[in-house]
């Protein structure tokens, strides 16, 4: 039996869907540190073929 764990992404990348397809057990793991000016809360939108960052606001963070 394969297992994979993975944090939650506000918009996740192709490779997560790849990796939760690829393993018999897949678990979202909601209850870890925050990851300060990681890809958790953001990511990069194409608006008109540009690249934009867009960042879903925290109402409260506490990184170690």
């Amino acid at each position: 039996m394969t297992l994979a764990i993975m944090q939650p992404y506000i918009f996740p990348y192709i490779g997560y869907y790849q990796l939760a397809g690829a393993v018999d057990k897949f678990v979202f793991l909601d209850d870890v540190n925050y990851i300060n000016k990681g890809w958790i809360n953001r990511n990069n939108i194409l608006i008109n073929g540009q690249a934009n960052h867009f960042t879903n606001p925290l109402k409260r963070c506490q990184p170690e």
